[in-house]
């Protein structure tokens, strides 16, 4: 097997420190977006708000971890959901049961619970421009009802109940209430082809709007999935489309429906702006789910982040998924897609009869070449920032990055806890996984009034920001870097003299440190295919950094 030639070169932007970052920021680049970044890790009863040298901006310790959705308000307030004990048999790690809005300095604006035997909150939740608030819900449905609407009774758990879903709209009041103004409900919509005796028989591939009440429940690795059989797990709301968009996990479809509806409209078929009532106005990710198409032709593989990009954005109007990638064919691995469903006037989704809803593919920005390969199993979203830039939470792993337009990464961030406890610099980092990240600007309309002024990194023994990154000219190193496949090793020619090497991934994790043996140098394992980061240290100070394609 021939060597291979380095075939890229990284950013002009290299390393000066010889010990590499294992957790805060791993790489900070010149271009990366002036801003800050908020996240509430899954397993920790904090939220965070760091610049782009990980120094604290704010830190809010509520005390309860989340449940799991947090986001930062341009009103200043910090909304999140925050798991309870459930008083009923919710039993999934996605529960959350309380909701709340928090002040800068830790104070609760208004908290409120849904925590009954029969009702649950979970996942996500969005605020709307009005003040009122989306939330997801998980409602019990019991064997009588769900055999009454046609559901094969073989198919029915073990417990003689379902988890179905439903979206509510709450109107805060005072300190801890909430008004419902508006409902939805799955069992409202769906159709079967089962019992022609029971409610809803019909021809599923003639009903896109409706869900196949018997579509069988994929392999999620979700272990309440005989109960949590449509696993929500992702909402958001476009005010100018009225329209709502949620993530179906175990059927890997987003789906669009109208919230310009009355409540009644919502339960029906007719009605509201795109008189349609309440079902399912557009769907895409896995068409054999309505049967539009075989299997062959699904597209999202458990995703999880799904919104749709704001105006003034590039591509706005068009939805951002973190297509997670769990159980598609051949290697599990993540990406970000932008989603442009067609329309004839915005709002009403066009698709051509006896095909599935359109387009064939979606744009893939982020995650489908080697060089970019990563992945997270659960968790995780995107988000589509100012200058074409979008930031990526990979959520399992912990990890956000902000790549720009050419699809390079100019900061990465490894969240530095292991529940509550900060990791020291140089560890690795356990526990530290997060549903959801956010990055501001320094105008963000949520910062006015409040003082910015950094604190230290939430890291121990934190490394110096300001020797974190300087600039080179690579044309005064000259050097040739190749993988030589039968030896594991790597084969270096230069003719300046080298203090140190080292093995990083494409986060700017260091995996090794490679021991001198020049020219040749040994690598300590095999590694999976797959684009690495060659750090080379020299005797004078300066650092080069290159990509090497180990295979």
């Amino acid at each position: 097997m021939k060597s291979v030639l380095i075939l890229f070169l990284l950013s002009l932007t290299t390393l000066l420190t010889a010990q590499a970052p294992t957790v805060g920021v791993l790489t900070k680049t010149d271009g990366a977006l002036p801003g800050y970044t908020f996240f509430s890790p899954f397993s920790s009863t904090k939220a965070f708000m760091v610049d782009n040298c990980g120094n604290l901006i704010n830190e809010w310790d509520r005390g309860t971890n989340p449940g799991l959705a947090a986001y930062f308000l341009d009103n200043g307030l910090m909304f999140r959901t925050y798991k309870v004990d459930p008083v009923g048999p919710f039993t999934s790690a996605s529960n959350a049961g309380g909701l709340e809005l928090v002040d800068w300095d830790n104070n609760v604006v208004w908290q409120y619970t849904i925590n009954t035997h029969t009702q649950l909150t979970h996942h996500d939740a969005v605020m709307m421009p009005n003040g009122n608030i989306l939330t997801l819900m998980w409602e019990l449905t019991f064997r009588d009802e769900l055999e009454e609407l046609g559901r094969d009774p073989n198919e029915i758990a073990p417990q003689n109940f379902m988890w179905s879903e439903k979206i509510l709209e709450l109107q805060p009041i005072g300190q801890d209430s909430a008004n419902v103004v508006w409902e939805w409900h799955i069992n409202d919509h769906f159709i079967q082809d089962f019992d022609s005796t029971k409610v809803g028989f019909g021809v599923v591939a003639d009903h896109p709007e409706l869900y196949d009440l018997n579509h069988p429940t994929l392999d999620s690795g979700n272990s309440n999935e005989t109960r949590d059989w449509f696993h929500f797990n992702a909402i958001d709301y476009n005010p100018t489309l009225d329209q709502i968009l949620i993530s179906i996990r175990n059927s890997d479809e987003v789906w669009i429906i109208d919230h310009s509806t009355t409540t009644e409209e919502a339960a029906g078929h007719t009605g509201g702006l795109y008189g349609q009532g309440g079902d399912i106005l557009y769907r895409w990710g896995n068409p054999s789910s309505y049967q539009g198409a075989t299997i062959e032709a699904q597209r999202l593989f458990g995703q999880h982040g799904i919104n749709w990009i704001t105006e003034g954005l590039e591509e706005a109007g068009s939805i951002l998924i973190f297509n997670n990638g769990n159980g598609q064919p051949g290697a599990d691995f993540s990406q970000i897609q932008i989603l442009s469903p067609p329309q004839d006037i915005p709002g009403f989704y066009l698709r051509e009869e006896g095909l599935p809803f359109g387009p064939e593919e979606a744009n893939t920005i982020y995650g489908d070449t080697s060089e970019e390969s990563f992945y997270s199993a659960f968790l995780s979203n995107a988000q589509r920032l100012p200058e074409g830039h979008t930031l990526i939470n990979s959520g399992s792993p912990g990890r956000i990055f902000e790549i720009n337009p050419e699809r390079e990464i100019v900061w990465a961030y490894e969240i530095p806890v292991n529940r509550d406890t900060p990791i020291s610099q140089g560890d690795q980092a356990r526990n530290n996984a997060n549903f959801r990240a956010y990055k501001y600007a320094p105008d963000y309309k949520g910062f006015e009034g409040i003082d910015l002024t950094p604190g230290l990194p939430i890291e121990l023994n934190p490394l110096d920001c300001s020797l974190s990154t300087s600039t080179i000219d690579l044309a005064q190193v000259p050097i040739d870097l190749h993988y030589l496949a039968e030896t594991n090793s790597l084969r270096i020619e230069t003719d300046r003299k080298i203090q140190s090497l080292y093995l990083h991934d494409l986060y700017g994790r260091q995996l090794e440190t490679l021991v001198h043996s020049y020219p040749t140098v040994l690598l300590n394992r095999s590694y999976t295919l797959g684009t690495y980061i060659v750090r080379i240290i020299f005797e004078d100070g300066k650092t080069r950094t290159q990509k090497v394609f180990l295979y």
